[in-house]
């Protein structure tokens, strides 16, 4: 059934029509979000609330062949809506002067959008430099690569942005162009060595990338010939967009979709249960939706993972593992960047990062990077790791990260991880228990669950050296 005919037949009542709706756009508005919103925590929400509200408004759409753009226009209001909420709670709770400035919404928080792109260098200095866009450029650029992409057409980006056909080409190749500045300027500052020049001239600048210092910087830095060498050979923006959608995490599509199954009117047969969660496997294709059913933890298409408390007993343990390679072991080790000596993996406000420790460093510092290996809780021959103070190491949204033990494959699965022998000499890498082909990886400073398969490759980012245990 084509778009606009599933359109209609949602729009009259047909909830088999309108789940099938709901599940084919729903990888469109979670990358539009995701990309206007990079690294903001609460990306999810945001999809959901877009997603509720079209499901809301649909009765009242006219024209059934204009939903893509109808649709888009209601995720940009809802964008915008979070921005305004972010902006007046970081006028109450900031100092003037301090963060005021939008781009903090991507303090290293989450980075759902990366997470699925293929991470070459310049892709990601595409990311870090969309963070010195002010926030109507970047919703702008969002809309822009969904078009550029093919999943969208100019007149729905119009539409969507409440523009003329004429204003948007326009208001886009402006975005644009800022946000090729925006790259030179990252460039430049990443250049190593360095220009002097460039520093002298970010004298006084907190770190956190805005318009502001964009315009600042890059007056340095067209005129400066060392800068230029640094910007030389980038690869046009557009050449660098994958075009495939984002795929959205499962607990996202069932979460949202429990929410449309209990607004819906008793006996309106929302939601059909395996059928459903079938397609959702096939549209959606991240998290192994029907591995969850089989492990009890999805009950009417809603996740329920039901948490411990932390005096209670830790999930149980699989038999002891072999022998891994490069001398993972049960106890306590510590994790070194194979590519990067001196950088260990450690938590820092519950997240995977990597962090220097050398002589100077503190106590708290080497114990946050310490971890105690235990038996894996979801695979012979796997292991777990536990932070100091008890609790697990897991990957969650692909990002690492420390969490309570809860009663759930889930959760047994994400805090089980299998050593295999690591592309560096001497090395592991650590591939997750419940999503064979997924590893744990460093890039820009954080440690993620990356995707290898066919098109990538694991490198170097993903090799850790096994070493004694930088706190007792």
């Amino acid at each position: 059934m084509d778009v606009t005919d599933l359109v209609v037949a949602a729009r009259d009542g047909d909830r088999h029509a309108l789940d099938e709706l709901v599940i084919r756009f729903l990888p469109l508005v979670y990358t539009v979000v995701g990309r206007a919103l990079r690294g903001d925590p609460d990306i999810d929400d945001v999809v959901q609330d877009t997603m509720l509200r079209a499901v809301r408004d649909l009765p009242a759409l006219r024209d059934a062949g204009s939903f893509r753009a109808w649709l888009m226009a209601i995720t940009v209001r809802q964008v915008g809506t979070h921005l305004h909420r972010r902006r007046t709670a970081d006028q109450r709770s900031t100092p003037l002067g301090e963060g005021a400035d939008l781009a903090d919404e991507d303090a290293a928080v989450e980075d759902l959008t990366m997470l699925h792109m293929a991470l070459s260098d310049q892709r990601r200095q595409v990311a870090r430099a969309s963070r010195w866009l002010d926030p109507a450029d970047r919703m702008l650029m969002s809309l822009w690569w969904a078009e550029h992409a093919g999943h969208l057409t100019r007149a729905e980006l119009a539409d969507a942005a409440g523009l003329t056909a004429a204003h948007a080409g326009v208001r886009v190749q402006r975005a644009r162009q800022q946000l090729e500045v925006s790259r030179s300027v990252v460039a430049a500052l990443e250049a190593r060595p360095g220009c002097a020049r460039l520093g002298a001239a970010a004298s006084g600048w907190d770190g956190v990338p805005s318009p502001l210092w964009r315009k600042r910087l890059s007056r340095h830095v067209r005129s400066c010939g060392v800068c230029g060498h640094a910007t030389a050979g980038l690869v046009p923006t557009d050449r660098l967009l994958a075009a495939t959608l984002l795929p959205v995490p499962a607990v996202v599509t069932m979460g949202m979709l429990g929410k449309i199954k209990a607004t819906a009117p008793a006996g309106s047969g929302a939601l059909p249960g395996k059928g459903l969660l079938a397609k959702v496997v096939g549209a959606v294709g991240t998290r192994p939706v029907l591995a969850l059913l089989a492990g009890g933890v999805v009950v009417a298409g809603v996740v329920a993972a039901v948490p411990q408390s932390p005096e209670s007993s830790p999930p149980p343990a699989t038999a002891a593992p072999s022998p891994s390679p490069a001398g993972l072991r049960l106890g306590r080790v510590s994790l070194e960047a194979a590519d990067e000596p001196g950088r260990y993996v450690a938590m820092a406000a519950d997240l995977g990062v990597l962090t220097r420790v050398d002589a100077h460093t503190s106590t708290g510092t080497r114990q946050r990077a310490t971890f105690d290996v235990t038996l894996g809780l979801a695979k012979p021959g796997c292991f777990t790791l536990r932070t100091r103070d008890g609790r697990y190491v897991r990957h969650m949204s692909w990002r690492l990260r420390v969490s309570q033990p809860e009663r759930s494959p889930l959760f047994r699965g994400d805090a089980t991880f299998c050593p295999r022998p690591g592309p560096l000499p001497g090395s592991i890498a650590l591939e997750s228990a419940n999503y064979p082909g997924w590893f744990v990886r460093h890039r820009d400073d954080e440690v993620w669950v990356d995707q290898v398969d066919g098109r990538t490759a694991l490198g170097a980012d993903g090799s850790f050296l096994v070493r004694p245990a930088l706190a007792p």
